[in-house]
């Protein structure tokens, strides 16, 4: 019997303040109540699992086609697992069986054929054997004898026991050279076979009998004969075919050439024909070949260098002529010295141009002009037929010829420059103003434009050739603004048949003498110089003085067919306008006023026809 024992509480000694907790406590107290709650989380959630997993187990043993699939599924699994080891049995035993046969067979074999095999081997390796047992036990019997009794017993036992092996078995010598002689014959062919093999063979490339160098095949001299060939200009040279047949020979040398080294060796061998060169192609064409590349070019640029500006970076010098230095093989028939080519481009040459005639030209001053004689200035031109009677005229073309020097400076500069801008002029009408005046109610100004060209010099600084680049205006031009007045002053306007007619001198309408019968018109007096205006539209027919015009006694005058049978008649102008065949508008100006012909006055005699008949002008005008 167990008994309790009530032990009474112990009194515990009042414990120290406690002092406040810190900051890494209450994290450490944070973090376990955050794990805390995780592993509550993670509890819960497995056994939410295996609730969820014995559900699906009860519902499935309580469904009868549950039971009935996992018995078809068993049965399944356990004939599939029947079939396979059955399977693995009999292919064991197929096995099993044939490993049976072919080990019998082999063994067969071997009891046949592996007496016979040892034997052979002992004939041909049994002097070997012999020789190395014994080798082997004279070196174990010297050792032997030597711990015994020293090395100089050793060396002595040696000796001796190596004559009496060598009397034992000096029968087995013969039969051993027999074996070793035929080896050594053949590693002495081998090596011979290898020395041979390993020699450096290559082709000896001979020209006309002279061996020129070494190559590995045929075809490394083949491309660099086609290499130069290549590489050869027949330009300047009468030659237009050049060859080299080589010979071969097989040769043992160390060094060979490549196909850079062999067409050196080829220029070389040919340098009595051909050589290396440059050539210098003005405008495309072959001017000539030196020997000197390097120097050409030095030549060519000392010319171009007193015109370089370093401070402009918009200018480049230039030739007249596109330049060019090629380099490549030439014959040297065709090459020129560096002083003949300096002086040829220092030359001149007839350069053929063509000229515009001009005004007042004739044959004789266009020949003289380009140093020509007139039959030179016909021969070069007897695609037109041109000879001293020819007839010209401004604006024809001649072709003539002059002196060009071969090689001139072309210096290119980029310019910018300012120019106005003509101001342009605005005409309106206004019926403000009165027929005939003219105001200006806005004043003109010339703009300003800023243009950047690129032009070409010569060396002596004249302008060859100018392309515009760019053009930017700076100041826009302010248009002049013109008014002409339109403002008739009344009975200025007259109805006539289906047309309308306008007073000729709208300003002015005292009538010094109306229409009469001996009187055909009204005189409308006017200073001289007053402008004289079209009545209606129409065609002028006859202008001029007297007959010219509209006849004797009319002076300078003008008759206007405005169709339809009506016409119109101004005389004693100061001065015309206008001429004959020349289409007018109403109102437009066709002369001024005078006292030219039978005239005591200045006025403008003006007179209306219809058919040939004339009309009173004060029936039509309210004046």
């Amino acid at each position: 019997m167990i008994e309790e024992k009530i032990r009474e509480p112990e009194q515990q000694a009042p414990s120290a303040p406690q002092r406040p907790s810190s900051g890494k406590e209450k994290l450490l107290s944070l973090w376990a109540r955050i794990e805390l709650i995780g592993v509550l989380r993670r509890h819960h959630i497995r056994k939410w699992i295996a609730a969820g997993l014995s559900r699906i187990f009860r519902l499935l043993t309580s469904n009868p086609m549950a039971h009935k699939l996992g018995g078809a599924l068993y049965g399944l699994g356990f004939s599939g697992e029947y079939a396979l080891v059955r399977l693995g049995r009999i292919l064991m035993a197929a096995a099993l069986r044939v490993g049976r046969t072919l080990w019998r067979e082999l063994s067969n074999l071997e009891e046949m054929a592996f007496p016979e095999v040892l034997l052979v081997l002992k004939e041909l390796f049994g002097p070997f054997y012999v020789f190395f047992r014994g080798m082997r036990n004279l070196y174990i019997h010297g050792r032997n004898v030597r711990r015994e009794r020293g090395f100089a017993a050793g060396l002595r036992e040696s000796a001796a026991y190596l004559g009496r092996g060598f009397l034992r078995y000096v029968g087995l010598l013969p039969r051993t050279a027999a074996y070793l002689l035929p080896l050594c014959a053949l590693g002495l062919l081998v090596g011979v076979v290898r020395y041979v093999v390993s020699q450096p063979y290559t082709l000896a490339v001979q020209v006309d009998g002279v061996t020129v160098g070494y190559v590995e095949n045929e075809t490394v001299f083949d491309s660099a004969r086609e290499a130069v060939l290549e590489r050869i200009n027949y330009a300047g040279a009468s030659q237009t075919e050049w060859t080299i047949e080589p010979t071969y020979t097989l040769a043992v040398a160390d060094d060979t050439m490549d196909q850079n080294q062999m067409a050196d060796t080829i220029l070389r061998t040919a340098s009595d024909e051909i050589g290396e060169g440059t050539a210098l192609y003005l405008d495309g064409e072959l001017t000539a070949i030196c020997a000197d590349g390097a120097q050409l070019s030095a030549y060519l640029d000392s010319l171009l260098a007193p015109y370089e500006n370093p401070e402009d970076p918009t200018q480049t010098v230039s030739f007249n002529r596109e330049v060019t230095l090629e380099e490549g093989i030439y014959f040297n028939e065709s090459f020129k010295t560096y002083d003949e080519i300096v002086n040829t481009l220092s030359g001149v040459r007839q350069e053929q141009r063509n000229y515009t005639v001009v005004e007042g030209d004739s044959i004789s001053l266009i020949a003289s002009k380009n140093d020509l004689t007139v039959a030179e200035l016909c021969a070069l031109n007897t695609d037109i037929g041109l000879s001293i009677d020819s007839a010209i005229f401004p604006g024809d073309s001649l072709i003539v010829t002059g002196e060009e020097a071969m090689l001139e400076v072309r210096i290119t500069r980029q310019v910018t420059w300012e120019e106005e801008i003509p101001f342009s002029t605005e005409k309106t009408s206004s019926s403000d103003y009165a027929f005939g005046t003219t105001r200006t109610i806005q004043e003109g100004e010339a703009g300003i434009r800023s243009i950047t060209a690129q032009n070409v010099y010569d060396a002596e600084g004249v302008l060859l050739e100018q392309q515009i680049l760019s053009t930017e205006v700076v100041k826009e031009p302010v248009t002049r603004k013109i008014v002409t007045g339109t403002k008739l002053p009344s009975g200025s306007i007259a109805q006539v048949g289906n047309g309308t007619f306008i007073w000729p001198v709208p300003q002015y309408t005292s009538c010094s003498r109306w229409y009469s019968s001996t009187h055909k018109g009204v005189d409308i007096c006017a200073p001289a110089g007053t402008p004289i205006y079209a009545s209606s539209s129409g065609v002028v027919s006859k202008a001029g003085y007297e007959r010219a015009g509209a006849g004797t006694g009319y002076g300078n005058s003008i008759i206007i067919n405005h169709g339809n049978g009506y016409s119109t008649l101004y005389s004693h102008c100061l001065s015309l306008t206008v001429s004959a065949g020349q289409a007018v508008s109403q109102g437009q100006l066709i002369g001024y006023v005078g006292s030219t012909g039978r005239s005591t006055g200045n006025h403008c005699h003006f007179e209306i026809r219809y058919n040939g008949k004339y009309l009173p002008p004060q029936n039509y005008f309210n004046k």
